[in-house]
């Protein structure tokens, strides 16, 4: 369970680092696919969650057999509890502005 919550922070801490650094988005947004990849968080968190996942080995679905659909299995579920986590905390604790024209932003 530890391990599981380890994997969960650092993946959301390098998702989070990953948007705050220029050069991730300067070399992605080179490529359409890339770009929009980028912009979607849920798509963008699944790969960041399955790449993790291979460092995390011990980090798996013990009831399919396959170790490499087992860590798909974890990163989809991890990245979407995170994104559900994610929109929760911004609901609560997230500031909106409205401009001057009453367009909300």
């Amino acid at each position: 369970m530890i391990d599981f919550l380890v994997y969960a922070l650092s993946g959301k801490l390098l998702l989070f680092l990953s948007k705050r650094f220029p050069p991730v988005k300067t070399i992605l947004y080179k490529k359409e696919f890339f770009a929009e990849l980028y912009d979607c968080n849920l798509c963008y968190g699944f790969w960041v969650y399955l790449v993790l996942s291979f460092f995390f080995k011990n980090i798996n679905v013990e009831q399919i057999k396959n170790k490499y659909v087992g860590q798909i299995v974890v990163a989809g579920f991890t990245t979407f509890i995170i994104h559900l986590i994610s929109i929760g905390w911004d609901e609560i604790f997230g500031k909106v502005v409205i401009d001057a024209y009453g367009e909300q932003s």
